[in-house]
């Protein structure tokens, strides 16, 4: 029986999802401003509003949260950092990511940010979710082809 949990993320979380990060991941974060899946990780445990990790039998499988998208507010940025046992596990996680994003609309009536192109996992999961996803267009430190994928509450 799968035992999947989604919990408050701590710094424990990230070093143990550090090593199992998605190829995927990493890439589109060094397309996007060229940090490393560390940045990434403890840049979002800190500024998120939220931040969640997501285990499967006490292994943790993705990290994820909401960041304010300004100081005055408005619009969060969602994201989220996933290995490859999330795949095998997606439709247990889906299942739950529904109301996940659901709480995410409650801080911020608007979520929006950028999704690499060439990450086709993460895109059919932001559609499935029902984000809309844009076309691709020039985005990031080396102007490659990314979606703006965004969200407006009911």
């Amino acid at each position: 029986m799968i035992n999947a949990q989604i919990v408050p993320a701590t710094a424990s979380h990230i070093e143990e999802i550090l090593p199992r990060v998605r190829a995927a991941d990493a890439e589109e974060f060094a397309a996007t401003n060229g940090w490393s899946v560390r940045r990434v990780l403890e840049t979002g445990l800190r500024t998120s509003t939220f931040c969640c990790a997501g285990l499967v039998n006490g292994r943790v499988v993705t990290v994820f949260g909401v960041a304010p998208g300004s100081m005055i507010g408005g619009y969060g940025i969602p994201w989220l950092v996933g290995t490859d046992e999330l795949e095998k596990y997606q439709r247990t996680f889906l299942r739950r990511c529904g109301k996940v994003v659901n709480a995410m609309l409650t801080v911020y009536p608007y979520l929006e940010n950028y999704v690499d192109a060439r990450n086709h996992v993460a895109k059919s999961w932001l559609h499935w979710l029902g984000f809309n996803i844009e076309d691709a267009a020039p985005y990031g430190v080396n102007g490659l082809p990314f979606h703006r994928f965004h969200m407006r509450k009911k």
